[in-house]
């Protein structure tokens, strides 16, 4: 497996001299196992993929799997050139709206809406397939591919590749679960059974989340703040790099790339948080680094 970083940053994107280092584009990066190729987010990062696999001159047949359809995982898709060229063929995995009928293909229609932009997703010439997921095995006909729902305000999946003895996990935003009336939020008089029957709940979920990742090779993994940035944004969905740190340590996993990097920090906070996040886990038995773009790592 050859994993490439094509978007790193977190929410919007963040171009400019003080993010050319980590990057300034969103969600995105690839797989590559001999002649296939699987994407997996399509924030801005995914334009520059594009451009990548047309300029190998052949067909071009890929998945894309988005961990969920928050703008900065989808925005770069009307912009993947591939998508536009005929006798090419994408399949898009992802999962369908929680909250309403919407399946995949209906959520990615709508930000090509007239309004929005000038081509519709129906105009584009690739041979386009829309798979609607939820938690357990995808089949994808190719590779053995596992989901597990993680923490976000929407529905959104991790990804687990498994491949000739190796396992990289993708996970889309997250944030570790919790009792949120346990903090002050409106938990004041609750019954202390209910509480506590909240707590089991959060722990169970968390669990399973160490148990989808245990012994993994690689992980790539939201990581957006640090524990003094993550107090102000408790419930936003994000985890700070304190939690990926205990993650890592609960599930055994080898190597972690901690991505989704917050826009107002630069190349230079961030390298000095790597370091601090390096120096932290010293001597331990998962490495850590921070995602870059252009970045490849081989398994």
């Amino acid at each position: 497996m050859k994993i490439r970083y094509w978007g790193t940053r977190g929410s919007i994107p963040t171009p400019g001299k003080d993010t050319i280092v980590y990057g300034g584009n969103t969600a995105c990066l690839s797989v590559e196992i001999g002649e296939s190729i699987l994407i997996f987010d399509a924030g801005t990062g995914i334009r520059v993929c594009g451009n990548d696999l047309m300029s190998r001159g052949k067909k071009i047949t890929t998945s894309l799997f988005i961990s969920h359809t928050h703008w900065d995982h989808i925005q770069g898709f009307p912009f993947f050139i591939p998508a536009y060229v005929p006798g090419n063929r994408l399949t898009l995995y992802g999962p369908p709206s929680d909250i309403q009928d919407q399946g995949l293909k209906q959520i990615m229609e709508f930000q090509t809406k007239y309004e929005f932009f000038p081509i519709s997703l129906a105009q584009l010439g690739a041979d386009i397939q829309y798979v609607n997921c939820k938690e357990g095995k995808i089949d994808t006909g190719e590779f053995e591919m596992y989901t597990c729902r993680i923490n976000h305000p929407i529905a959104c999946l991790a990804y687990k590749l498994v491949h000739d003895g190796k396992v990289f996990i993708y996970g889309g935003d997250h944030e570790p679960y919790r009792n949120i009336y346990r903090d002050g939020s409106g938990g004041e008089g609750m019954d202390e059974d209910f509480l506590e029957e909240l707590d089991r709940n959060a722990e169970e979920q968390n669990a399973k989340i160490i148990d989808f990742c245990k012994n993994a090779d690689l992980v790539s993994w939201d990581g957006q703040y640090t524990e003094e940035e993550y107090q102000s944004k408790i419930g936003w969905g994000h985890s700070s790099h304190e939690a990926d740190i205990e993650l890592a340590r609960k599930a055994s996993i080898k190597h972690m790339i901690i991505t989704h990097h917050e826009p107002m920090n630069s190349d230079e906070k961030l390298a000095v948080i790597e370091e601090k996040v390096r120096a932290r886990t010293a001597g331990g038995s998962c490495r850590f680094d921070f995602a870059k773009e252009g970045m490849v790592v081989e398994l």
